[in-house]
């Protein structure tokens, strides 16, 4: 049984003797009043009144206690473990000694194909079978909890690198429950941090970044840690401290870099390199992404102008601050005053799901394109997204999802491939294959006809030192 429902069983059985009591006693001082005090109790119009208003408090105090504790519930409605509020309570009154994370990433499709009733029967199905196979194979009570749709919080007092083989082999030996498939991602910290909520939302970012511990990682996180990591991240980006590096993008048929795509790193105080992946969640949880895409766009402003005029730049804005209208006018205003060609700006976009106000963000995008930005769709061919944004924007270029490339000698995901790159050149749109290593895919890629590639194959990543050393043109005039 999970902990949640003895611990509310247990909370009804005091809320019953809490009721109970009263009224017993205010049963036996009204028996005792007509029974034994000796006094008869005449039917007149006090009397009834009287007896009215005690038949009315008891119900009302009756009444009153079972909504009380309705609202009070521990148990979360659908899976009947802990509410979030209530997790977060164990856990600061007794610490675990690892905190987990577990999701069912196909939920919106369960939900879809067979409804909302067998959909909440099975997160019930997943808390009650988890929680006897943690309990079984570690004699560890865990608590189970829930805070967003499919994401189950586990808090155990047992040792990471154990409750890590755990989960491994629970989401390995429960893929399917009741005829539904069930695809689950999942990772954990060992807990070692006095603020449980800020712990949780760090499972969250842990969770949700394309490095995950069913990759059997080398160590597990420690809050601490982590905590420690969140700090230098936001200290980093108020003082600025990126670090940009720039891949090689070849045109194909003349064998020319033409542009360098773009990534960031925040370095820290102490000289640690920040990758993307780790401090992308906490500045969204921060909400300091306008903020951070605002320094990146100024420091690429002031780059551009150092580096030869035939060389173009790539790099992604996130869709939340082009979907405002200030951050839109900050990128007319700077790329104005720094007197930059904005047809040397290409913006990636990737989007995962169709915004919800797709007329009013493409009518920003278009505003843009007015003004001589360029775009490109990133991880093209990898969500039904992609081909809705497609349709209705005019983009300059799309870069194909990686998995296409990885899986070019297979005949289905070439023909598919091959199917995509046809469509986008009827649509006058550029094309560029990532992750190209080898001639031979190159080959496969001429054929093709595709426009660009990037890769170990074109060349080196160059840091902003070796770039412009590359390509300033006052370095070039100094030199003649």
């Amino acid at each position: 049984m999970l902990e949640s429902v003895k611990e509310e069983r247990a909370r009804h059985f005091q809320l019953a003797l809490r009721i109970g009591i009263p009224v017993m006693v205010l049963v036996l001082v009204l028996a005792y009043a007509v029974f034994f005090h000796g006094n008869r109790i005449a039917l007149n119009t006090q009397s009834v009144v009287l007896m009215s208003g005690l038949i009315f408090v008891v119900v009302y105090f009756i009444y009153f206690a079972l909504e009380q504790s309705q609202k009070e519930s521990l148990i979360d409605p659908v899976t009947s473990g802990y509410r979030y509020d209530y997790f977060i309570k164990h856990i600061k009154k007794k610490p675990p000694q690892t905190l987990a994370a577990l999701k069912v990433n196909n939920l919106s499709v369960i939900n879809e194909v067979y409804g909302i009733r067998r959909t909440d029967r099975l997160l019930k199905d997943i808390t009650e079978k988890l929680n006897r196979f943690l309990f079984v194979e570690s004699s560890k009570h865990p608590l189970i909890g829930r805070k967003l749709g499919a994401e189950f919080l586990i808090a155990i007092d047992l040792e990471p690198v154990k409750t890590k083989e755990l989960l491994e082999r629970f989401v390995d030996s429960h893929s399917s429950h009741d005829g539904i498939d069930v695809e689950y991602s999942y990772t954990l910290i060992a807990y070692s941090d006095s603020d449980p909520d800020k712990a949780i939302e760090q499972l969250r970012d842990l969770l949700n970044t394309p490095c995950r511990l069913t990759e059997k990682e080398k160590t597990i996180p420690n809050s601490l840690k982590l905590s420690e990591n969140e700090q230098k991240i936001v200290e980093s980006l108020s003082k600025e401290n990126l670090e940009l590096y720039f891949r090689p993008v070849m045109r194909l048929s003349s064998r020319v870099i033409e542009i360098y795509e773009i990534s960031v790193k925040l370095k820290s105080k102490d000289g640690e390199t920040l990758l993307p992946r780790h401090f992308l969640p906490v500045i969204n949880r921060h909400d300091l992404g306008l903020e951070y895409d605002t320094i990146i766009y100024n420091k690429i402003l002031e780059i551009i102008p150092l580096v030869d005029k035939n060389i173009s730049f790539s790099f992604n804005l996130s869709p939340f601050s082009l979907r405002q209208k200030s951050f839109h006018e900050m990128m007319v205003e700077s790329l104005n005053e720094k007197k930059v060609d904005a047809n040397r700006i290409i913006i990636e976009l990737y989007e995962k799901k169709t915004h919800h106000r797709l007329e009013s963000y493409l009518g920003i995008l278009s505003s843009l394109k007015k003004h001589g930005f360029k775009f490109c769709l990133d991880n093209f061919g990898s969500s039904n997204a992609s081909m809705e944004y497609i349709k209705y924007f005019n983009f300059d270029i799309v870069q194909f999802d990686r998995e296409y490339i990885s899986n070019i000698n297979d005949e289905k995901h070439i023909s598919i491939f091959s199917s995509l790159v046809k469509m986008v050149k009827e649509l006058n749109i550029q094309t560029i294959a990532k992750w190209v290593d080898d001639e031979k895919t190159i080959r496969v890629l001429e054929k093709m006809n595709i426009d660009y590639i990037q890769g170990f194959s074109v060349s080196r990543v160059l840091n902003e030192d070796e770039l412009i050393s590359r390509y300033n043109p006052i370095d070039k005039e100094k030199k003649i």
